[in-house]
């Protein structure tokens, strides 16, 4: 057995349903030979294939389409909510780990900005979270006690993963790369049909508009971390596996709302 087939089959146990037909191994040392452009790009067309990250998620093409129901997005709310708002151990835990004054500044004006808004001027990232959750009439305090369901810990507890046991740049990229360089396309396209098909207003949907062009920078960041600290083929590697992880995680966790007859 070849060594690809052997590391199709492995993968097709781990993953099941979610592992691409197109799914190609790379090897450290071909990953070692691309330009940054190059390796940037391989990561995020692997992305985009189904069954990862939000790029063309069912969610998105749903709220598009009108389909999705409003159980179904307290849901999700209430599930992304609790993701989103468990941020600051692996963070921090990148921090502590991270040997790079200027890395470690922005690091701390990101979490600042996240927990407090003081940068936009606004509220906690997630409690603007929560004011969407209000015009779904959910119960807030049940959204902020909830319990998270296993795709979403899973999740969170991979970032958790990646902040304490990989390089420190390889949360950074990962999440740069393989999420957040999708949210301004995502989200726009996702505030459109919330307007259009849900009636939303524009302050009920500031967690998402805001983040349309905050991410964007954050998914430059990813691209100039590749660029200047994943220089080896072995330091690729481990960017590349954890982003595409990291991308079919997310995707299963932004499809718990499929779950919601």
């Amino acid at each position: 057995m070849t060594r690809i087939k052997s590391q199709y089959k492995l993968a097709l146990r781990r993953k099941g349903e979610h592992m691409a037909l197109t799914e190609v191994f790379v090897t450290a040392d071909e990953l070692a030979e691309m330009t940054p452009e190059e390796f940037v790009n391989q990561i995020r067309h692997e992305c985009m294939k189904p069954g990862r990250g939000m790029h063309n998620h069912p969610l998105v093409l749903g709220l598009e389409a009108g389909t999705v129901t409003i159980p179904q997005l307290q849901l999700f709310t209430e599930q992304f909510y609790l993701h989103i708002s468990k941020m600051l151990p692996w963070i921090g835990a990148i921090y502590v780990r991270c040997p790079h004054e200027d890395v470690r500044t922005a690091l701390v004006k990101n979490l600042a900005e996240e927990c407090t808004g003081f940068e936009s001027n606004t509220a906690a990232h997630p409690d603007l979270l929560l004011e969407f959750a209000k015009a779904l009439d959910c119960d807030i305090d049940a959204v902020r006690n909830g319990i998270q369901l296993p795709a979403g810990r899973r999740v969170t507890e991979y970032f958790e993963f990646m902040g304490l046991c990989r390089d420190w740049f390889v949360p950074l990229s990962a999440i740069g790369i393989g999420l957040e360089s999708f949210v301004p396309e995502t989200f726009t396209r996702m505030v459109k049909a919330m307007k259009e098909n849900y009636g939303m207003t524009d302050e009920q949907v500031i967690f998402w508009q805001m983040h349309i062009l905050a991410d964007q920078d954050h998914g430059d960041e990813g691209i100039e971390m590749v660029s200047n600290y994943a220089i080896t083929g072995e330091q690729r590697k481990a960017v590349f596996d954890c982003t595409i992880e990291t991308s079919r995680l997310f995707y299963d966790l932004w499809n718990l709302y499929s779950s919601v007859e």
